[in-house]
């Protein structure tokens, strides 16, 4: 594969947005997975990696994951891609350098221009979720178990070791417990402390804490579709969260962090499931269009907001005209893990009107709360 020659587009009219404005567009681009401190940008298409690095020409291929077939004797055109889940997987780097991929179950260690090298094939599921790969302080990596999951097996948290050598076992959720996790999320205002997100039916929607690397874990909430969250969001006094939730309304919710005390805020007419914390801090979360009682439009939007509990929507794309939803994609929009600017921000999006399996590099110059 030749690389990605990303162009400069003037946005299309299928992109209705408040302050925010189009800097690239990267149509070869299927995801874009990390950012580094320095700007290094990693990405993919199918099963292969991409790299680019901060504003020099055109993300290049650092290396392939291995075939898995019959995903990818699908994974041309676009919408066998789409229905083979051709695209799904992850790459995070370290800030010691190691590259960590997630593709078809498998985990692995990825090397410029070598085969990936294998650490664990025993992730339930196919990878995780966008930006559910994070770092602790000591350079360890954790991912969590994504699987539909209909026998409520048990649901695993991996960690690997900080020279990506070895991949541990470092918390299992019971079987009945969780269906699955959304994501893990490092506090920024509580240091050692790791949160995990958990779905999807009432009885297995919980915030989890620990800051012992596992050893022991809180459980937070009370079960029910007001604790279904993926992303979270830290301020100094609260935990915030919109909910996930395509059977209820969803709305913006938070705790506060000394009482436990659950606020209830404005109604979110979607379920949400990526975001970001930039700083400022601006918090940005992203909705999704798929079908159920919860979901009342059709587009997909960016929103933002200072406190976590009132939020502004900056744009939306319009879900484009492929069903059924379960074959051919929910509407999706994802950010990458890492360092993030509001003045440089990849957007990648899947099922969407103009950004469908391809990605944009936007700049949110406006509209905020």
């Amino acid at each position: 594969m030749m690389p990605a020659r990303a162009i400069t587009p003037t946005p299309s009219s299928e992109f209705l947005a408040l302050g925010v404005s189009v800097r690239e567009r990267a149509d070869a681009i299927s995801i874009v997975h990390h950012v580094d401190a320095d700007g290094t940008v990693w990405a993919s298409r199918g099963r292969i990696v991409l790299r680019r690095a901060r504003g020099v020409g055109a993300f290049a291929p650092f290396c392939r994951f291995p075939a898995t077939m019959p995903r990818d004797a699908a994974a041309f055109p676009r919408l066998l891609a789409r229905a083979a889940r051709a695209d799904k997987c992850n790459v995070y780097r370290t800030s010691r350098g190691v590259v960590l991929g997630v593709r078809a179950g498998t985990i692995y260690r990825l090397e410029e221009g070598r085969a990936p090298v294998p650490l664990s094939t025993a992730l339930a599921g196919d990878c995780v979720l966008h930006r559910g790969i994070i770092e602790d302080p000591l350079g360890a990596a954790y991912l969590g178990e994504y699987t539909t999951n209909e026998r409520r097996d048990p649901v695993r948290i991996h960690r690997i070791t900080p020279d990506g050598d070895r991949v541990e076992i470092a918390h299992e959720f019971p079987a009945g417990s969780v269906r699955h996790v959304h994501g893990l999320f490092l506090d920024p205002f509580d240091p050692g402390a790791t949160w995990v997100t958990t779905g999807d039916r009432d009885g297995e929607c919980y915030l989890w804490r620990t800051r012992d690397g596992f050893r022991t874990i809180e459980r937070i909430g009370d079960g029910t579709q007001r604790w279904r969250a993926v992303q979270l969001f830290f301020t100094a006094d609260h935990v915030c969260w919109l909910t996930d939730s395509e059977v209820t309304q969803n709305h913006a919710c938070r705790f506060e962090r000394r009482s436990l005390a659950l606020e209830v805020g404005c109604e979110i007419p979607a379920s949400a499931w990526y975001g970001a914390q930039l700083p400022g801090p601006v918090l940005l979360a992203l909705t999704v269009v798929e079908r159920g009682a919860g979901i009342r439009r059709d587009t997909a939007a960016i929103l933002a907001s200072r406190d976590g509990i009132t939020w502004r929507e900056l744009a939306s794309f319009r879900k484009d005209r492929w069903r059924p939803y379960w074959l051919f994609k929910n509407g999706v929009l994802a950010l990458p893990s890492g360092r993030l600017s509001l003045d440089d921000l990849w957007l990648s999006g899947e099922a969407l009107v103009g950004l469908d399996g391809s990605s944009l590099r936007i700049a949110i110059d406006g509209g905020l709360p």
